[in-house]
């Protein structure tokens, strides 16, 4: 049978498939031991499946680590997307993009140890390799959220590309230093201000 303690985090979906079980059973490990301290036998006990079932799904660990950081990956960007949808400012979608960056990383420790780069608790190698897609992915949208505003005429002409990619890695150092406990400053206070001086330096002032 399954070891309960080696599940996910907290608030998981419940596994629908033997792939989602594996990858489930190797969060648990990750979690207590670190990948680099996991063995494809204890995932496949912890999962309660064969080598072979294990196999058939992943070929080695980094693999398997890779897969899970690609999964919840995919939930995160999906919800940043949708907030961006919902939402109905420019503002408000920017703020909401950082703001579900800081949930996403402070619940879930797997991606918060590749993101950080934690070389005892992570994979650095494959991590990197996620970390730059979701960079890429994250710029890609708040670009979007850029372009329309100026679209709309809300935002005043600036360039897309290099306001996303300074909106995204300064919102990324707040979110490392809040998720590390190492923040001076409340994230909502400190957010609050990154929003004043955004929103004055890139609105538009007939708006």
């Amino acid at each position: 049978m399954p070891n309960n303690l080696d599940r996910g985090e907290a608030g998981a979906t419940p596994p629908e498939t033997t792939r989602d079980a594996i990858i489930e059973a190797a969060r648990g490990r990750f979690l207590r031991f670190g990948p680099r301290k996991t063995t494809m036998d204890e995932v496949a006990k912890a999962a309660g499946v064969s080598r072979t079932t294990l196999y058939a799904h992943f070929r080695n660990m980094e693999d398997l680590y890779g897969s899970l950081l690609d999964q919840d990956a995919e939930r995160f960007i999906r919800e940043a997307a949708e907030a961006v949808e919902t939402e109905p400012s420019t503002g408000r979608k920017i703020r909401r993009i950082i703001e579900i960056t800081r949930s996403t990383y402070a619940r879930n420790q797997v991606l918060r140890m590749a993101f950080t780069g934690d070389e005892e608790m992570s994979l650095t190698g494959v991590a990197s390799v996620y970390s730059r897609d979701q960079e890429a992915r994250i710029i890609a949208l708040l670009r979007q959220v850029v372009e329309e505003g100026i679209r709309e005429g809300s935002l005043r002409e600036v360039d897309p590309e290099r306001v996303a990619y300074l909106m995204f890695h300064l919102g990324t150092l707040l979110v490392e230093r809040e998720v590390s406990d190492v923040a001076d400053f409340d994230f909502d206070e400190i957010l609050g201000v990154m929003d004043d001086v955004f929103a004055q330096g890139i609105r538009n002032p007939r708006e």
